[in-house]
């Protein structure tokens, strides 16, 4: 992936640095779990010079995005080199204008592409905006065949139904991600108990919005143990206002959300998109990773560290086609406390990062 921007163009600078640490690393917190996405830099040093060009062809996919300003859309060099990168984006590849100026003012080549639009957006909104848009055209990128991302929307009736709503209805207007799904969306005369197991299995992910009464709830309960066990992305809403009487063990291990009003709602978005991105990713780089170090790739491979469901899951099975226990989840590395009570249930587990794998 790769990022373009003016020299001059302080706002753009910075968002580029945001895009980095969210999807690659974030250089201040290295023990971040982040997504390792490969994030390259374009820009120049000088406003006269255009940057270097954009290797295209040399992975299986390139995805470009171009943070278009006025100083941008002012420049000889630049609107050259935009047209320069639609030209050469083969039929897998994607570029991707980011309109910080009015979009009517992009370059000539963008004019038929669609932008992500921040000049029509808060400027406080800005980072959360950019941010989901680009996260969406990158799980988009990872499934081109695939329908928008469907999201599974756990909650209580009796203290989570209006934060529900107004979820659902902020998505619905942002038009990203419009195929949420709730209990309220079970056909007539369908066994809505299987139909809710079903849907929590096979969603694409799902946002468990955690009210007071979440816990004590059954199938609040029963829909995140379905999505756990079928390795579906979770996320969690927290919008416990007085508290709980007890805290359901089997939603940590996740990203957790804290619920500060309808603003929230882009933020959540983003935050579902990064969980469903990383399950897409992720195994695609560990396939990378062997083929490039001549490693057996034939190994389980879950994108969220290990936990004790994770190993009950598979326990008696660790092995995968002949290969050892070695199961492969995302750096860092988990401590070696939580290693030692993995262990106690199943020792054939070997988990394992792909920085860890390379020194087996």
């Amino acid at each position: 992936m790769f990022v373009a921007w003016h020299p001059g163009a302080t706002q753009a600078a910075d968002l580029a640095d945001l895009m980095f640490r969210e999807l690659c690393a974030d250089p201040e917190y290295p023990a971040r779990r982040g997504l390792g996405i490969p994030v390259r830099f374009r820009t120049a040093a000088s406003p006269d010079e255009a940057p270097a060009p954009v290797p295209f062809g040399k992975s299986r996919r390139t995805v470009v995005f171009v943070l278009a300003d006025d100083q941008l859309v002012a420049s000889t060099h630049w609107r050259q080199y935009c047209a320069e990168l639609v030209a050469q984006a083969g039929d897998s590849d994607l570029v991707v204008p980011v309109a910080i100026s009015d979009c009517a003012n992009l370059p000539p080549a963008f004019r038929q592409l669609q932008a992500i639009r921040l000049d029509r957006t808060p400027s406080e909104l800005h980072q959360d905006v950019l941010m989901r848009d680009v996260l969406h055209d990158l799980c988009k990128c990872l499934d081109p065949q695939g329908t928008k991302v469907k999201v599974f929307l756990s909650h209580a009736k009796s203290d989570g139904l209006a934060i529900m709503g107004a979820v659902r209805a902020q998505l619905h207007d942002e038009d990203r991600l419009d195929d949420f799904f709730d209990a309220a969306d079970i056909p007539d005369g369908v066994r809505f108990g299987e139909f809710i197991i079903a849907a929590a299995g096979s969603t694409h992910a799902l946002l468990a919005i955690q009210t007071d009464t979440y816990g004590s709830r059954e199938w609040c309960r029963i829909e995140v143990l379905e999505a756990k066990r079928h390795g579906v992305p979770i996320v969690v809403l927290a919008a416990v206002e007085r508290g709980e009487a007890r805290a359901f063990p089997y939603m940590g291990n996740v990203p957790v959300i804290r619920w500060r009003g309808p603003e929230t709602a882009t933020a959540v978005a983003g935050g579902v998109l990064r969980e469903v991105l990383r399950a897409r990713y992720f195994p695609l780089r560990v396939e990378s990773l062997c083929r490039l170090h001549g490693l057996d790739a034939q190994r389980q491979v879950i994108p969220h560290p290990p936990e004790l469901l994770t190993a009950l899951t598979m326990r008696g099975g660790s092995a995968v086609n002949g290969v050892g226990g070695h199961l492969l989840y995302p750096d860092p590395p988990l401590g070696a406390e939580e290693l030692a009570v993995l262990a106690e249930l199943d020792p054939d587990l070997r988990p394992v990062t792909p920085t860890g794998l390379l020194t087996i």
